[in-house]
C-alpha cells in the first residue's frame, strides 16, 4: 500500500479526529483485523451480523495501530485516543479506497459474472505477471473490493478486481470506488436469486459494471451466453469486445476439446492454446482472459505461453489423484450454472470405475430453490453420472429427480448435512473413480472431500 496522509483519510472519509496526534503523520497501511495489524496502520471496525468490530478498536491499539476509524453511534467514552469519527465505517473504507484509488492512472479490471470471477482474475493474475494487484481470494464485497484497492502503490503497473454482488446496487457501488478502466462480464445465470429476484434481475445487476465504465473503458463480454448478448445491446459508450467459441466474436478460441490435465483450443483459429485446468466451461473463462490481456498490448504467443503456467486455485475444479482414484474438488461454491458445467466435465472424463457427483445444496436461490434443485437432479441423471451422493435440505429433491430420471435407485443416497454424511458414508472410493465434490459456500463440503480423501 501507498502511504496515506493522516489529513488525506479526513478529507476522503468526511471524518472528524478526536485524540492527540501531532502533525500530519503518514499511514503505511488499512486493516480490518484487529490480529493483523502492521506498527501504525489505520483500524478499520466493521459491524457484521454476529460481532462489532468496535469491540476490538483497544485490541488493534495494542496490537499497534495508530489510528481507527469508529462509527458515530459508537460509545465514544470507551474509546482510545486518535479515533476518526464517521458516520459509517464500511461506507468510509469504500470512500478512502475510492481516494486511493484516484492516486494511480493505472488499468484496473473489474471481472463479474455469475460464473467464473476468481477462475479469470486469477488466470489474468498468471498472464499479466509482476506489479499487477489482485483480488485475494474472494475478496468481492463492500470489503473486500476496497482493501483489494487500498494496496495499490506507486509499484502497481495494473489492479484486477473481482465484483460481486448479493442484492440490488451492490456492483454500481462498488463500481463507483473502483472506477475500471475494464469490465468483463463471464456470464448471466440463476444466481442469488433470494437478494435479485430473477435472472432478469441478475442482468441488470452484473451490466453495471459495464455501464459505470468510462468513455475510454472497454467493455468484455461473452459471447457464447444469451443474457450476455442481451446486454451488448444496452451499451452506448466505450469499446466493445466479445469473446467465444464462434469466429463472429472478437477473440475467438475453436475447436475446443478436454484434455487429460485440462483443455485446448486454437485461438483465433491458427494458435495453439492449451490450459492445465479442468472443465470445458473455462475456455471462456481463458478467452476473457486473453480478450484482456490483448487490449492490454500484450503479445498473443505471451499470453499463450502464460496460460500454460496456470494453476486453479483450491477448490476451483482442481484435481487430486490418490491413489487410482481422481477426486475433483469445485466446492468453494455453486449455482445452477456452475452446477451444470462441473457434472458435464464429470461425465466427460473418461475412468475405469465410476462417475461419482457428491453434490451440496445451491443457496440464496429464493423462491427458485426447489425447482433448481429439482432440475439438478434430472441434470445428472440425464449426463450419464453412476452415482449421485446428494447432501442438504434439498438432497431429497435431487435424488427424487434423478430416480425419476433412470438412475438406479442403489447408486442414489442423500444425507441432510455434511455432518451425517461424515458419520455415515454412503459410497466409498474404489480404483478407477472419478468423484466431482460441488456445493455453496456455506455447505462446506470440503470436508467431506477430505474423508474420502483418508479413505
Amino acid at each position: 500500500m501507498e502511504p496515506i496522509r493522516l489529513s488525506d483519510v479526513l478529507r476522503a472519509t468526511g471524518g472528524e479526529l478526536l485524540g492527540p496526534a501531532e502533525g500530519n503523520p503518514w499511514i503505511p497501511a488499512v486493516t480490518t483485523d484487529s490480529k493483523d495489524v502492521a506498527p501504525g496502520a489505520l483500524f478499520v471496525p466493521i459491524r457484521g451480523k454476529r460481532f462489532d468490530g468496535h469491540m476490538f478498536v483497544e485490541q488493534a491499539f495494542l496490537h499497534g495501530a495508530s489510528f481507527s476509524l469508529v462509527s458515530r453511534d459508537a460509545d465514544l467514552s470507551r474509546m482510545p485516543r486518535n479515533v476518526i469519527v464517521v458516520r459509517d465505517t464500511k461506507r468510509a473504507l469504500g470512500d478512502l479506497a475510492r481516494w486511493q484509488r484516484s492516486r494511480f492512472d493505472v488499468p484496473v479490471i473489474g471481472v463479474t459474472g455469475s460464473c467464473g470471477k476468481t477462475t479469470v482474475k486469477e488466470m489474468l493474475r498468471q498472464v499479466l505477471g509482476d506489479g499487477v494487484v489482485v483480488s485475494h481470494a474472494s475478496f468481492n464485497n463492500d470489503i473486500g473490493v476496497p482493501l483489494t484497492l487500498l494496496r495499490m502503490d506507486r509499484t502497481t503497473r495494473a489492479a484486477v478486481v473481482e465484483i460481486g454482488t448479493s442484492g440490488p446496487g451492490e456492483i454500481a457501488y462498488l463500481t463507483n470506488i473502483a472506477r475500471p478502466t475494464v469490465g468483463v462480464l463471464t456470464t448471466i445465470e440463476e444466481a442469488h436469486l433470494e437478494g435479485l429476484g430473477s435472472v432478469r434481475g441478475v442482468m441488470r445487476e452484473k451490466s453495471a459494471l459495464l455501464h459505470g465504465l468510462p468513455q475510454d473503458g472497454a467493455a468484455i463480454v461473452n459471447a457464447d451466453n444469451y443474457y450476455c448478448r442481451e446486454i451488448l445491446e444496452t451499451l452506448d459508450h466505450g469499446t466493445t469486445i466479445t469473446y467465444g467459441t464462434w469466429e463472429d466474436a472478437t477473440v475467438f478460441g475453436m475447436d475446443p476439446k478436454p484434455t487429460d490435465q485440462g483443455f485446448e483450443f486454437w485461438l483465433f483459429g491458427k494458435m495453439h492454446v492449451e490450459v492445465p485446468a479442468l472443465g470445458m466451461h473455462n475456455v471462456g473463462n481463458a478467452l476473457a482472459a486473453v480478450s484482456v490481456a490483448l487490449w492490454l498490448g500484450l503479445k498473443p504467443d505471451e499470453i499463450v505461453e502464460s496460460l500454460r503456467a496456470y494453476r486453479a486455485p483450491p477448490m476451483r475444479m482442481s484435481r487430486e489423484d490418490v491413489g487410482d482414484v481422481v477426486l475433483i474438488n469445485d466446492a468453494y461454491n455453486a449455482n445452477p450454472g456452475s452446477m451444470d458445467a462441473a457434472i458435464r466435465e464429470l461425465a466427460l472424463r473418461s475412468c475405469n470405475g465410476r462417475r461419482v457427483a457428491v453434490l451440496g445444496d445451491m443457496l440464496e436461490l429464493g423462491e427458485e430453490s426447489e425447482r433448481l434443485h429439482r432440475q439438478l437432479g434430472r441434470k445428472v441423471a440425464n449426463e450419464g453420472v453412476d452415482a449421485l451422493w446428494a447432501i442438504g435440505p434439498h438432497a431429497e429433491q435431487v435424488a427424487e429427480e434423478a430416480i425419476g430420471r433412470g438412475l438406479p435407485a442403489d447408486r442414489v443416497a442423500c444425507h441432510p448435512s455434511v455432518v451425517d454424511a461424515m458419520d455415515t458414508p454412503a459410497f466409498h472410493p474404489a480404483a478407477g473413480d472419478i468423484w466431482l465434490f460441488k456445493a455453496s459456500r456455506g455447505m462446506a463440503l470440503e470436508r467431506l472431500a477430505d474423508r474420502v480423501r483418508e479413505e
